[in-house]
């Protein structure tokens, strides 16, 4: 792997990145506040099918009160985008702070990636289906 120097942007956006993270965790009652009152699922309403954002609302409350199990079953997509979200916020903002150089990275994914990223979430949607 090779690292090159970042950039003043990227030390930015790291920056910002962390910021998010730690709102996100700093502001979990008001989340908690807010999941009661968003709408249900207008797919699966109409359909009686879940899409495959399905079940992220209950994934993010069972991350905020602190339950990975029940996240994960309930869209284990959304919940380990929730965990990475504010670990690599957490992350980001310690290499910003460090000024440390960034891994290379390629300027467009390989097709073997972008087909991973698809089977990867199209096994989220049937696990969503199979799991309602």
């Amino acid at each position: 792997m090779r690292f090159v120097p970042a950039s003043r942007e990227a030390r930015q956006l790291a920056l910002l990145w962390g910021v998010a993270a730690a709102a996100t965790a700093a502001l979990r009652p008001l989340w908690l506040a807010l999941i009661p009152v968003l709408p249900a699922c207008p797919m699966r309403t109409f359909t009686g099918i879940p899409c495959p954002t399905c079940g992220t609302t209950r994934a993010a409350l069972a991350l905020l009160h602190g339950d990975l199990a029940a996240a994960l079953l309930a869209n284990p997509l959304a919940a380990l985008t929730g965990v990475g979200f504010v670990v690599g916020g957490l992350v980001a903002l310690a290499w910003a702070w460090a000024r440390g150089p960034l891994p290379a990275l390629p300027g467009r994914l390989p097709w073997s990636v972008r087909a991973a990223i698809l089977t990867l979430l199209v096994a989220n949607w049937v696990w969503v289906i199979a799991h309602r």
